[in-house]
């Protein structure tokens, strides 16, 4: 696409809350050559959008209206969706496994949301240009995580061997973000009832808290093959 005869960069927008979409679009839009094509606030509707525009990038926070971590639960859908539009995983702190999951799953940069809005428009300009974006102190989380050996708590046993429909659906809900009772709410279950159901479940998997069962959720996921190799890339880099 161009604009004035120049080629601009096209952009997808999913934030918790419209009025947050609408102060990144402001900040991404001061450079003329990038343009957001679509915003959204939920995993359906990321879905949706990147479906329909296939913009060069989605800039997605990981938390959603479907709960804190929703943005990342979603990533392996879009990239499998459209593997041409280059993912930005919009952090709200600089969390350790969330920026090794995000790379694993196929994420090509890492933003914090206390970046100002210069260095989000280069991520977004780096990204699409091919290149990986992440800071000196993501890349160390990285590089840590390349340097560890594998915990057997997270090997890859299939979830549904383990949990019964119920406990799974109760299990993922949970891992993007949302409380007990909001569980509660989706299903038509009481808090009581929930909160028996994520016993079981961090019994049935062997963890003992949320972030795990994350981890856990996502290490059923088996990324891109093109990303097997992007994290040991990005470490690369650092010690090169």
């Amino acid at each position: 696409m161009s604009i004035e005869g120049g080629a601009y960069t096209t952009v997808v927008i999913a934030d918790a809350r419209r009025m947050d979409c609408q102060l990144l679009t402001h900040a991404i839009q001061r450079n003329s050559h990038i343009r957001v094509i679509g915003c959204a606030t939920s995993c359906a509707e990321v879905i949706s959008a990147v479906r329909e525009n296939q913009p060069d990038v989605a800039v997605v926070s990981t938390r959603l209206q479907d709960g804190a971590f929703a943005g990342l639960l979603a990533l392996p859908e879009l990239l499998a969706l459209q593997p041409k539009s280059r993912v930005i995983m919009l952090l709200d702190e600089d969390k350790s496994e969330l920026v090794v999951e995000a790379f694993r799953h196929g994420a090509r940069g890492i933003f914090c949301r206390t970046g100002g809005s210069a260095a989000l428009r280069k991520c977004l300009q780096t990204v699409h240009d091919g290149q990986i974006w992440a800071n000196n102190s993501q890349l160390e989380h990285i590089v840590g995580a390349v340097t560890q050996v594998p915990t057997s708590k997270f090997s890859k046993i299939e979830m549904t061997a383990l949990l019964t429909k119920r406990e799974e659906e109760v299990a993922r809900l949970v891992a993007a973000g949302l409380s007990n009772r909001e569980v509660s709410e989706k299903l038509g279950l009481s808090p009581h009832t929930v909160k028996n159901y994520l016993f079981r479940v961090f019994e049935a998997l062997g963890i003992s808290n949320r972030t795990e069962l994350l981890l856990y959720i996502l290490s059923q996921t088996k990324p891109p093959e093109a990303v097997n190799n992007q994290i040991s890339a990005v470490a690369y880099k650092v010690s090169a």
